[in-house]
């Protein structure tokens, strides 16, 4: 029989887009590779590739009723199947799968942080019961591994220790075949824009990331509403998280409705990194953000929060511009200064693509 693993995230779109390619690596070594994930439209995509998934409601909010009941259902499962390892990913699944799998009597238990869910900034009681949180767990957790490094200095300050050693830290990273500006002819670019309904030379300014407040979508539109005088347009890419209601009364109370498009999940990144021509991530939290990686591999310049995570992929002033969370004015003069300067924007995102590669 051949060993299985089993990958726990929140969301489908964490599996499928940032653990597919090791999940068939692992598959063509002979290892059964499955999914427990809350019910997501790529569930299906990775059935198709031959996958077995199960969907158990995972609820993005502490809940003690919905968290006790997808304990006992992961529970359950992992009892009938028998996995040799459960690997966990992100904070909340981190939780629930980790209790669940040490319950069920799983031999090894995983699980990578992309971020730990305390933050400077948030209320200190919330802050330091997350921590607390983070350290029971990493007491069931066999193996600790992390994309971020400065997550590992944290987690050996703060105790946060698995069962066996220390984390390791893995970094992150993209496919660069995918990620290649070098793809796109300057024709494929345009009818890329086209179909976006993209004014002729207008800057196309690009957020990816899940629509909630912590990822900064707000101080964005307070900072675009800031540079209104100057030509672009946007788009903001990624599942609501219950969040797009305020979202767009924002866009509108700052009359930027025809300026911004809010486009939802897509699955054809590449060719909207293709369009753009800065990218911007504003957030509050981050393990080692995938999409800033992805943006710079399309040699684009970019914009984001000096926030552990960002600030170990955006070289800052040579690749792009850090600036504090929360501080839509120095967001809006970050963005501004690119705007204006092509050739800042070229510099600065020829330097991301080599810092890439």
């Amino acid at each position: 029989m051949k060993p299985r693993i089993i990958h726990v995230t929140t969301i489908g779109i964490t599996a499928y887009r940032a653990l597919l390619a090791q999940c068939r690596y692992f598959r063509q070594k002979g290892l059964e590779v499955g999914f427990v994930f809350s019910p997501s439209p790529e569930g299906e995509s990775l059935r198709d590739l031959g996958f077995p998934v199960t969907e158990i409601f995972i609820d993005r909010e502490i809940n003690v009723w919905s968290d006790s009941g997808a304990i006992l259902k992961m529970f359950r499962y992992f009892r009938n199947i028998r996995p040799e390892i459960v690997h966990t990913h992100t904070s909340k699944a981190g939780v629930v799968g980790r209790v669940a799998a040490r319950l069920a009597g799983v031999p090894s238990v995983v699980h990578t942080v992309h971020g730990f869910p305390f933050h400077p900034g948030m209320p200190q009681v919330k802050y330091r019961f997350y921590r607390q949180i983070e350290r029971w767990m990493a007491g069931i957790t066999d193996i600790m591994l992390s994309q971020s490094g400065e997550d590992v200095i944290i987690a050996g300050k703060m105790g946060i220790k698995p069962r066996r050693g220390e984390l390791i830290h893995i970094g992150n990273g993209v496919d660069l075949i995918e990620f290649d500006p070098g793809k796109y002819s300057p024709g494929e670019r345009l009818r890329v824009r086209e179909g976006l309904a993209i004014r002729e030379n207008n800057p196309v300014i690009t957020m990816i990331g899940r629509i909630n407040r912590e990822k900064g979508y707000h101080d964005l539109v307070e900072a675009l509403r800031q540079v209104r005088d100057i030509p672009w347009q946007a788009l903001f890419i990624g599942p609501d998280e219950g969040f797009l209601t305020v979202l767009m009364q924002l866009i509108d109370r700052c009359g930027l409705r025809d300026r911004i498009q809010v486009l939802g999940p897509r699955g054809d990144i590449s060719d909207l990194l293709a369009a753009t021509d800065i990218y911007v991530l504003p957030s509050y939290r981050e393990g080692l953000p995938r999409s800033l990686i992805e943006a710079q591999a399309m040699a684009l310049p970019c914009v984001a929060t000096d926030i552990r995570g960002c600030r170990e992929v955006v070289e800052k002033d040579v690749t792009g511009f850090l600036v504090n969370p929360g501080d839509s004015e120095a967001l809006s003069g970050a963005l501004r200064k690119l705007l204006l300067d092509p050739g800042l924007r070229l510099q600065m995102g020829q330097e991301g693509r080599r810092r890439m590669c």
